[in-house]
């Protein structure tokens, strides 16, 4: 029987990850900026208004399903036991579908009360589309975690990249040919996730190990364990609501209009494909499954040496960025969307000064997660509260700036709420000479930038003059400082295969 969690199997996950999900992520932007260039200002708001359900449905219809998932599935591939791991798929995936449809089922009951108050009373039969949208989604989602947890990131990546490209390709062909407008987008997101899903349940199918083990059905205390951790996450994940950017939308809408709540999402939404493109956020799939298979107890210090090692994988891309975005937000919008929005392009800056601190999350949740922390984590929810209340007070006199202030601090206390209760092993041993090396690399930056604007080149060139000097900034700051000698000697180690070549092209080891 072949090892799920060998080297051999890691390495081709983290190679296929490299090699499909950068390029996914590009054709993911693309289609973005085609929303954002074809649709009206409004129609765009409408149309991150349907989608700012998603999360109220992952939330709302829980169980903490995913998590449990996510947090055993690794466990039961590892111990052999096979037929254990496929049932509990197949189980969140039935769950997943009967919880989502019953609360799809409540929102259509009840729309004509809760519509007027988001401004979206006239979309009633658009949400008909959109919850088969919604429901596919979310089996999509349960398909990825089970094929990354057998690191078969070659297939789920694989048709991730198709599917960023087909929506895409869709989004361009129907919006140049006979112009975009909601319907049409919701119809081309049903056919590509209807394709994604096929694509996803043929290679969980004929490539994911589903048998083997002693083990064919849950004992009544293994039943409760996940019960457990599931009934946590589900308040957890309900907790986590009011903390989403998504989730802010309704506030906005009801205070102001669905243009600002285009507006914020425009910026928003920005800041998560950006961070999604980090090397962290590539190799998440494959460092999740591999990090939960380890005992924090015998494994204190290896656990300390990848805490280090991730805190840094999240902030050495998300700082330069920050820094580039507070530069030269203007000439980027102008160029890459075509003036749309224009007039709030300098809350970029503060948009994505907050994703850079916060883009910790992962290495610290992953730590709570791996001690079986979900009281904590659940317990951290309560700057949800205080971010509503943020948002209430500062909506009606900064406007979306004040929502961007009271969602950014609102996960920001989140993330270190969460760090202290596991601080014994998430330690990050290498803060104080990262933070330095990454201060005195870019403020050098910022005054060449300034020098730049200066100049008073046309939108264009500025962007791409400023473009060219960030990647030299960048390529120097990666190869002789943001890393220590050890956490590359730590990565070639993880993933001496034919990825090292990739990986030391882009400077992360000598």
């Amino acid at each position: 029987m072949t090892k799920i969690y060998s080297k051999q199997r890691a390495r081709r996950a983290v190679f296929h990850t490299l090699a499909l999900r950068p390029p996914g992520q590009i054709a993911t932007v693309i289609g973005y900026v085609l929303l954002v260039r074809l649709l009206s200002e409004a129609e765009y708001g409408i149309y991150n208004l349907f989608y700012a359900l998603l999360p109220l449905l992952a939330s709302g219809a829980s169980f903490g399903l995913e998590h449990t998932l996510r947090r055993y599935q690794p466990e039961y591939l590892k111990a052999g036991e096979h037929r254990l791991a496929d049932l509990l798929v197949r189980r969140i995936a039935l769950l997943r579908l009967v919880a989502t449809a019953a609360v799809l089922g409540l929102l259509y009951a009840f729309w004509s009360d809760l519509a007027p108050f988001f401004k979206i009373e006239d979309y009633r039969s658009l949400f008909l589309l959109f919850a088969v949208v919604a429901l596919t989604h979310f089996q999509c989602t349960v398909l990825t975690i089970a094929l990354s947890s057998h690191l078969l990131q070659k297939h789920s990546m694989g048709v991730q990249f198709a599917f960023a490209v087909l929506k895409t390709t869709g989004y361009a062909v129907v919006g140049y040919g006979w112009g975009l407008d909601l319907w049409r987008v919701f119809w081309i997101d049903l056919a590509v996730y209807l394709v994604l899903y096929a694509g996803m349940k043929y290679y969980y199918l004929t490539g994911a190990e589903r048998s083997g083990g002693e083990k064919e059905r849950l004992s009544a205390a293994e039943r409760w364990r996940l019960f457990k951790y599931g009934f946590f996450y589900n308040f957890n994940d309900a907790g986590t609501l009011p903390l989403q950017t998504r989730t802010d939308n309704f506030f906005i809408v009801a205070y102001l209009d669905p243009i600002a709540v285009g507006a914020y999402s425009f910026t928003t939404r920005l800041s998560v494909m950006v961070y999604r493109v980090t090397p962290l956020k590539f190799l998440e799939s494959v460092v999740r499954p591999l990090f939960f298979s380890l005992d924090h107890h015998a494994n204190a210090e290896r656990v300390k040496n990848y805490f280090t090692l991730l805190m840094n994988a999240s902030l050495l891309v998300m700082i330069p960025i920050a820094v580039f975005v507070g530069c030269f937000h203007r000439p980027l919008v102008e160029v890459v969307f075509a003036g749309k929005f224009l007039e709030y392009s300098p809350l970029l800056t503060i948009v994505f000064a907050f994703a850079a601190a916060n883009s910790i999350d992962v290495p610290v949740t992953l730590v709570a997660q791996l001690k079986e922390k979900a009281h904590v984590i659940l317990a951290s929810r309560i700057f949800g509260v205080y971010n509503i209340v943020g948002l209430v007070v500062l909506i009606p006199v900064l406007g979306i700036a004040g929502a961007m202030l009271a969602s950014g601090s609102a996960v920001l206390m989140k993330n270190v709420f969460i760090w202290w209760f596991v601080r014994d092993i998430a330690v990050w041993k290498d803060a104080f000479r990262f933070l330095r090396v990454t201060v005195l690399a870019w403020l050098p930056f910022v005054g060449v930038a300034a020098l730049v604007k200066l100049l008073d080149a046309p939108p264009l060139a500025e962007l791409a003059l400023g473009a060219g000097l960030w990647a030299a900034f960048f390529g120097l700051y990666v190869r002789f400082g943001a890393l220590a000698p050890e956490q590359r000697e730590l990565i070639s180690t993880l993933f001496p295969g034919r990825e090292t070549k990739l990986l030391r092209a882009f400077g992360f080891v000598h």
